[in-house]
């Protein structure tokens, strides 16, 4: 009986380690142990790992003894001394590089999502943005084209403006206006064969200054990108884009700050990362 409990108490501790443990090695070099100290191993051996070295023990949760955070409990009591260690903690989690490794995560989750067609959504971003490339677009017109569809299965009806807001601080007003319109130019190619569908939904925009920017978009570059025999090029080759337009700063582009939102958003630059 002794032994039987003794098993369920080192298989609890396991279990607790198992979960507790961020590497999968150093996981499983733990499980280990204790499933061999449950096999017969003298509790002296328990202070060692597989190969008589010492086992890793699994890393304890931040506490406010060895992570300096705010005293306040709302906003309205932050000091300017609490703010200081808040800002230091949010450039170091969403930095312009943790935003850029967290969107195209984002759209990599896409791999393998089809909706019916030759090629995935990720697959998709792929094409519209190599057809960009080959075009001889800009630098932020190609990353606007790889991630132009992030939102697809988000929000459907208007996954346009997920894109575009993830990328609204770093892209032009121009860019902005064809990711948060690109579907509804989208239908003109498809809507004739589908019901209650307008095709010709994008008339309504006609004569916007933007409107030729964004049919050019679509007619040759998003539309065209369902082609399962194109030669895409790799994410690989896109990555180094997506972080240069993320590290740039924001609202920086010519006539942002036109838009009272815009102009809102960009007065509150200090207390964001990398803004």
């Amino acid at each position: 009986m002794i032994q039987l409990d003794g098993l369920r108490i080192l298989s609890r501790m396991a279990l607790r380690w198992d979960r507790a443990a961020t590497a999968a090695g150093r996981g499983l070099r733990a499980v280990r142990t204790l499933r061999s100290q449950s096999e017969g191993f003298s509790a002296a051996s328990m202070a060692s790992g597989r190969g008589g070295h010492p086992s890793s023990s699994p890393p304890s949760a931040p506490s406010s003894s060895s992570c300096s955070v705010g005293k306040f409990r709302s906003l309205a009591e932050a000091t300017t001394s609490d703010m200081r260690i808040m800002t230091t903690h949010f450039d170091k989690i969403a930095n312009s590089e943790r935003q850029a490794e967290r969107i195209l995560n984002l759209f990599k989750g896409l791999n393998g999502v089809n909706l019916g067609c030759q090629v995935d959504l990720y697959e998709h971003g792929l094409q519209t943005a190599t057809r960009a490339y080959r075009d001889g677009a800009s630098k932020e017109t190609i990353v606007v084209a790889l991630l132009h569809d992030i939102g697809e299965i988000l929000s459907p009806l208007c996954h346009g403006e997920v894109a575009a807001a993830l990328l609204r601080p770093y892209i032009s007003d121009e860019s902005h206006w064809i990711l948060t319109h690109h579907e509804i130019f989208q239908a003109y190619y498809y809507g004739g064969v589908v019901e209650n569908c307008d095709k010709d939904a994008r008339d309504r925009f006609r004569g916007h200054k933007h409107f030729e920017a964004c049919e050019y978009f679509c007619n040759e570059y998003d539309q065209k990108a369902f082609d399962g025999s194109y030669e895409n090029l790799p994410i690989e080759f896109f990555e180094p884009m997506v972080y240069e337009l993320l590290a740039s700063r924001a609202y920086a582009k010519e006539g942002l700050l036109n838009t009272e939102l815009n102009a809102a958003k960009a007065s509150l630059a200090g207390g964001y990362p990398d803004s």
